[in-house]
């Protein structure tokens, strides 16, 4: 009888692997599903980034409940080997391909630049440059601070500090492809899983704590300080392609290393301003939307215990947080400086938009504006200190990487 049952449970366990794992980890798979649904659940409802959160939580669902004990070279999970240099893993796995070709060297990170560039107007950025930077320094507060204290705090060394400050610039593709650069992989592998999970989570999370934040660090009065849209200059689809080539080079120049996250950028900013309509819709019809799909859905699917139940995982939560505070508080601190020194003509609020999560930063900025003061149009100011935001944070990508990889 006791082989029958035996029999019985191992034919069982065979057809439904997850019942062959023990009880400790089955609870932990249940749970990360269930996470994944209330994830699906937040961004169905908006309060989280539906573009990031739906396929990244139900991959999270998928991932936790499909295991198939010994399949290929992996360890069950039939979406992903979590190791993308055994390239025999791609003959097994069908996300395989874009993990192993587009993860490790930054492409997927580039591509979503090319879509962003597509997207962003830089008209506010040519008109005030020497605003637009000086905020975006400010919001860089967390990515500077977060290095130190995660070395001197939590024992991390360097290299991986300096990628889990990077979350603090609030741009899930220079995380991306700062971490791939700066960490030993395949070795450490599960703390650039986790900053990139933690990344893209916490960019969702903006939405919901930035604007009480603002609202925190600014005294209410200067919220509804007035901004026309009439006081800025002409700026020319010309003059825009210009200074966009010549920008980009002299980044470039400096910042090599991060000079293909520049390239796509400036690239899509160019297109758009040429009005390459056929470009223009290939970038953010196809080239965005698909590179952010494949990219929040690659990374639901590594969310497993593998991946994810270790103490290191427990520190990036804590620091993407506190580098992602500290930055909007640094532009707050540089709104208000600004405000004062233009002596009432600058909104504040212009300063934690310079928290380059592009055009998010900027619509919050714009949303806290309009509710103190219903005329205020703020967008198209907040979007030069976005669009700065993305390249200091570039650049500081650029420094550590040049520093530490």
């Amino acid at each position: 009888m006791s082989e029958v049952v035996s029999e019985l449970v191992r034919f069982i366990t065979t057809i439904i692997g997850i019942l062959g794992l023990p009880p400790a980890e089955i609870a932990v798979r249940v749970f990360l599903a269930i996470a994944g649904a209330v994830i699906v659940y937040l961004g169905y409802k908006k309060y989280l980034e539906p573009l990031i959160m739906i396929p990244m939580g139900l991959g999270m669902i998928i991932a936790n409940l499909a295991f198939i004990p010994g399949t290929g070279p992996g360890s069950g999970n039939p979406h992903v080997d979590y190791n993308f240099t055994d390239w025999s893993a791609i003959w097994y796995y069908w996300l395989q391909p874009f993990y192993t070709l587009m993860f490790s060297n930054g492409l997927i990170a580039c591509l979503v630049f090319f879509g962003i560039g597509s997207l962003t107007d830089i008209t506010f950025l040519m008109a005030r440059p020497y605003v637009s930077f000086i905020l975006a320094a400010f919001a860089e507060l967390g990515t500077i601070l977060t290095l130190p204290i995660a070395a001197a705090f939590f024992g991390f060394t360097p290299k991986q500090a300096a990628s889990i400050a990077l979350i603090g610039g609030a741009d899930g593709p220079i995380v991306l492809f700062a971490s791939a650069k700066l960490l030993d992989l395949p070795r450490e592998l599960n703390l650039f899983v986790a900053i990139n999970v933690v990344g893209y989570l916490y960019l969702s999370i903006l939405y919901m704590f930035q604007e009480k934040l603002d609202e925190l660090t600014i005294p209410k009065k200067l919220l509804a300080t007035p901004m026309d849209i009439r006081g800025l200059p002409k700026i020319s689809p010309k003059e825009k392609i210009v200074f966009s080539v010549v920008i980009a080079a002299v980044l470039s120049a400096l910042f090599p290393t991060a000079s293909p996250l520049i390239l796509s950028f400036f690239l899509g900013v160019i297109v758009r301003e040429a009005r390459v309509n056929r470009y223009v819709r290939l970038l953010d019809e196809v080239v965005l939307d698909f590179s952010t799909f494949i990219l929040a859905l690659v990374l639901g699917t590594l969310i497993t215990p593998q991946t994810l139940f270790n103490v290191l995982v427990l520190k990036v939560l804590a620091l993407g947080i506190i580098a992602l505070t500290l930055s909007s508080i640094g532009g707050s601190i540089g709104g208000i400086i600004a405000y004062y020194i233009s002596r009432g003509r600058l909104n504040p609020l212009l300063g934690p938009a310079g928290v380059s999560c592009v055009p998010t930063t900027a619509k919050i900025s714009h949303k806290v504006a309009t509710k103190y003061n219903p005329r205020n149009y703020l967008i198209t100011f907040a979007m030069g200190p976005n669009v700065a935001g993305v390249i200091t944070t570039a650049i500081l990508a650029s420094i550590y990487m040049a520093l530490f990889a």
